[in-house]
């Protein structure tokens, strides 16, 4: 009977490698874990990136601290985590599907973690930081107050608020709120908003333009402070409408309603026509073309009959 000799594991190193795998497999998307993969990091952030994308590593590097410190001055709170920031190439179709085709970026509160496709972004560098500071914005929340007592629509319009843009779907022009209320058939309740938002393209850009808007409409009427002592109640634990109605004497529902009206008073016929404003420019175009392309023929057959009424004559 023979004996085979094994060698001893380096329980250390086995250990390392296994929480190395585990980092990777739960921390990193799977549209980049194909990738090949670097990383930067400083005592505040780590970025994990592809080799082609290391002079983008580097500005969000440099970008970061500054980014911080503005998220950190709205909230008045402090980002206690380091995040992770992944910078990825949408290669695979479908996974980047499963995102939807308007992300550009998106948080994972839980792992920390932050996920920008670089060249969605048109890769200039304010783009970048306006993306980068929305989703930071999402990890601050999160860290604060407990994911049950976050309605999406708070959550989504503060980080457009302070960034300025719908960060997850890209820096785009905004449309009117009213206009996407015409083209997406109608306002979108906000508690039907407190879970998800819809995933068809309109009237999920109405849900993100909504969210904004609502959170602006607050701030305007009672004032940023006002916000920020709703956002400290639900941080001690009280459910979004009951610190609503603590620090502004109204009920969730009213201030939804009042919001409303003052949205539809701005709906007038004239605002209605500019948001068609350049299919009618193009109507009218084609109008104009038909008109001549009429003309014209008419012009050659009046000159044919002309011709042929004068070689009868001669004739």
């Amino acid at each position: 009977m023979s004996l085979r000799r094994t060698m001893p594991l380096n329980k250390p190193l086995t250990i390392l490698f296994l929480v190395f795998v585990l980092f990777y497999c739960l921390c990193i998307p799977p549209e980049v874990q194909a990738a090949d993969l670097m990383a930067m990091e400083t005592t505040e952030v780590k970025v994990i990136y592809p080799s082609s994308l290391r002079g983008a590593a580097r500005e969000v590097l440099s970008m970061y601290p500054q980014v911080k410190r503005e998220v950190e001055a709205f909230f008045q709170w402090q980002l206690m985590q380091s995040p992770t920031i992944v910078l990825a190439i949408p290669g695979d179709r479908d996974a980047v599907r499963s995102k939807g085709d308007l992300v550009v970026g998106y948080a994972v509160p839980q792992r920390h973690l932050v996920v920008i496709f670089y060249t969605k972004t048109k890769a200039s560098p304010r783009d970048v930081e306006v993306v980068l500071k929305h989703e930071l914005c999402h990890l601050i929340v999160h860290e604060h107050i407990d994911q049950e007592l976050l309605p999406r629509w708070l959550d989504e319009g503060l980080c457009q608020v302070v960034s300025g843009v719908a960060g997850e779907i890209g820096v785009q022009e905004e449309k009117s709120l009213l206009e996407l209320f015409r083209r997406s058939g109608g306002v979108i309740s906000l508690n039907s908003l407190t879970h998800r938002f819809p995933t068809e393209a309109n009237r999920l850009l109405l849900a993100y333009a909504e969210s904004k808007a609502f959170v602006t409409y607050l701030i305007d009427q009672f004032g940023k402070e006002t916000v920020l002592s709703v956002l400290d109640e639900m941080k001690r634990g009280c459910s979004m409408e009951a610190a609503m109605r603590n620090t502004t004497d109204h009920s969730l529902r009213d201030l939804e309603k009042t919001w409303h009206r003052s949205v539809k008073a701005r709906d007038t016929w004239l605002a209605r026509l500019s948001y068609y404003l350049y299919e009618i420019i193009f109507g009218l175009g084609a109008l104009i073309c038909a008109y001549a392309f009429v003309r014209q023929m008419r012009a050659r057959r009046a000159y044919k009959d002309a011709a042929s009424r004068n070689d009868e004559d001669t004739s």
